[in-house]
């Protein structure tokens, strides 16, 4: 929003209300606001959840995206060592174990997969199968396949190549665990994936190890970290753009100001 509103000609100021649980851009026209250079990386970002092409990327490529990466409160460190990305896997598959062991989220996971181009467009939302190189299928026989396929050995394989074949993992780190720092990690993570788009390098999350309480301390010990907290974790690497999933038109996710006052 912020890199939008200065291609449109308007500084944007956010803050966190915390006791509201509400971030509150305030918007002002100004001449002397331009277009960034992310601006145009905006409609072309993706989380690209397929395999990359390996190999290492440039070391100013790495310290532009580090420096994206940079919020208040909040960094990004860049692994690019065999053996780190080694040990992030095995994390990382420590975390499918625990998650793909759980009914619950399995259900949830499924709850949000669109298996055929139909309940994509229905739903207008999700993850689109497509997106990594699934065949499109009806919806019940889908889900009655994914009972089978869903296991925590399948996945790891699936992110043993995914991982492998990056050229580096991203770990964002805030200095506090509160709601305005998710809110910054969140923004740090936003800038980042725009520059990588911007020098057309992809992007996936593998955010098993933050998402699993009993391990994240373990990953975060293993990082080392001192007071900092992991929030977010993402591999990079070239690749080819995927296809996309579809997201909800802004006037379905909006209320307006006056919609606000007729709910009340």
């Amino acid at each position: 929003m912020v890199h939008a509103a200065g291609a449109e000609g308007y500084g944007a100021e956010v803050s966190v209300e915390e006791s509201k649980g509400a971030i509150t851009v305030r918007l002002e026209r100004s001449a002397a606001v331009r277009a960034s250079e992310l601006f145009p990386a905006i409609a072309v970002r993706q989380c690209t959840r397929t395999a990359y092409e390996g190999g290492s990327l440039p070391l100013q490529h790495l310290d532009r995206l580090a420096r994206a990466g940079e919020g208040h409160g909040c960094r990004t460190i860049l692994l690019t060592s065999r053996t780190e990305m080694e040990t992030t896997l095995e994390y990382v598959n420590r975390g499918n174990h625990a998650q793909l062991s759980d009914p619950a989220f399995r259900k949830e996971l499924i709850s949000w997969i669109r298996f055929n181009p139909g309940a994509a467009l229905r739903a207008g939302d999700g993850l689109a199968g497509r997106t990594s190189g699934q065949p499109s299928l009806p919806t019940w026989l889908a889900r009655l396949i994914m009972g089978f396929v869903l296991t925590p050995k399948n996945q790891a394989d699936t992110d043993a190549k995914h991982i492998r074949s990056s050229s580096a993992i991203a770990v964002f780190v805030a200095t506090r665990d509160d709601k305005a720092a998710w809110v910054e990690a969140g923004r740090a993570y936003e800038r980042f994936a725009l520059q990588a788009t911007a020098l057309e390098i992809r992007n996936a999350f593998i955010n098993q190890p933050i998402e699993v309480c009993a391990l994240r301390p373990q990953f975060e010990s293993w990082l080392g970290l001192r007071g900092e907290k992991a929030m977010l974790l993402v591999r990079i690497g070239r690749a080819r753009l995927a296809p996309y999933s579809l997201r909800r038109p802004v006037e379905d996710v909006i209320l307006s100001e006056s919609a606000c006052c007729h709910s009340k």
